[in-house]
């Protein structure tokens, strides 16, 4: 009897944690839809007036648009009135925290996306959800050296290396080997600083309300992209005023920024706060994998390149291993 309890609360453990991967990967569609665009907006009027950082401005405005999507999210839930009560509560410092090193590695990859291109910096900054995976397993609580957990990241660095290999091809014309390499380099760091912000978000589940979490951190974002942007580009008025004058930067901004909070819902918070950071952040951050496939077709900010494609492949069957492993691996995962 009690070897049958055990079984089904394994069972329902590893049903549950499933379900979480599934969010994550369902949600990382809309991360490519908003930041799939990145790579096209350093390289067009108005952001290329402060290249390679004009993007920012643009970032701004999305960001504006995801706060609105969590906070009606959050309107809806019920959870509004947490808000308040996190922001006067000492704890209200973590939310600052969890929102600058999303902010700083949304300038790396913005950057990286403007010098290289979307489908060269995505592959490289999808490595987040490994990074968010390795600072967890040493300073949190869950288990990541398995077998199955092991081979998919196997496949997911095999993905990237292969992508890598179409660099000098998918990079914008006249884009030297050297800047090539500061931009992946810049691609890179960016990877790692969301690892640190994926740890953040599966730790402040225990300091906070999830829902009040995921406002602020989009919050403070916002305030920080102001801030950002004043300081490290003079030109920030003069971009915004054109956008703010053109209606169809607007709806852009409105699109791709309502895409971002829907991913923060979806992808981060109900996929990591469900199924851990090992299994619901390595998912979520094929959101970049979508950026990179965005960037090469529907947005056009990058050449066609064979070897991304076959390399993000690759990346997908890593995520499927680490998806559909059996059930006991999984309840393990998360004791």
């Amino acid at each position: 009897m009690i070897k049958d309890v055990n079984k089904f609360k394994e069972i329902q453990e590893s049903r549950k944690v499933r379900i979480g991967m599934t969010y994550a990967a369902l949600g990382a569609p809309l991360l490519g839809i908003a930041f799939g665009f990145a790579g096209l907006a350093g390289d067009v009027y108005p952001f290329n007036i402060a290249f390679p950082t004009g993007s920012m401005t643009f970032q701004f405005f999305e960001l504006m648009f995801g706060v609105l999507t969590v906070f009606i999210y959050s309107l809806v839930t019920g959870t509004a009135k947490d808000n308040i009560r996190v922001l006067r509560a000492r704890i209200s410092w973590y939310g600052v925290f969890m929102a600058m090193t999303g902010l700083i590695a949304d300038f790396l990859f913005f950057s990286s996306s403007a010098i290289v291109g979307g489908a060269i910096a995505g592959p490289l900054a999808g490595l987040f959800g490994f990074w968010g995976a390795v600072f967890t397993s040493l300073i949190y609580r869950e288990k990541m050296m398995q077998k199955w957990t092991l081979i998919g990241c196997v496949f997911i660095a095999i993905g990237i290396w292969v992508a890598s290999g179409g660099m000098s091809l998918a990079a914008p014309e006249g884009v030297s080997n050297i800047t090539i390499a500061i931009g992946a380099g810049m691609g890179l760091l960016a990877a790692i600083i969301y690892g640190i912000e994926n740890f953040a978000i599966a730790a402040g589940s225990d300091l906070m309300p999830e829902e009040s979490s995921l406002f602020w951190r989009a919050g403070w974002a916002v305030v920080g992209a102001i801030i950002l942007n004043f300081i490290i580009m003079p030109q920030f008025t003069e971009i915004a005023t054109i956008m703010l004058k053109d209606p169809m930067w607007w709806a852009f901004a409105a699109v791709t920024g309502g895409a971002w909070g829907i991913f923060m819902i979806v992808a981060l918070y109900m996929g990591i706060n469900t199924a851990g950071t090992v299994g619901g952040g390595i998912l979520a951050s094929t959101g970049f994998v979508w950026a990179t496939i965005l960037s090469m077709t529907v947005y056009g900010g990058n050449e066609w390149s064979t070897s991304i494609f076959v390399g993000t492949i690759i990346l997908f069957i890593g995520i499927s291993i680490m998806l559909l492993r059996p059930s006991n691996l999984i309840t393990k995962l998360r004791s």
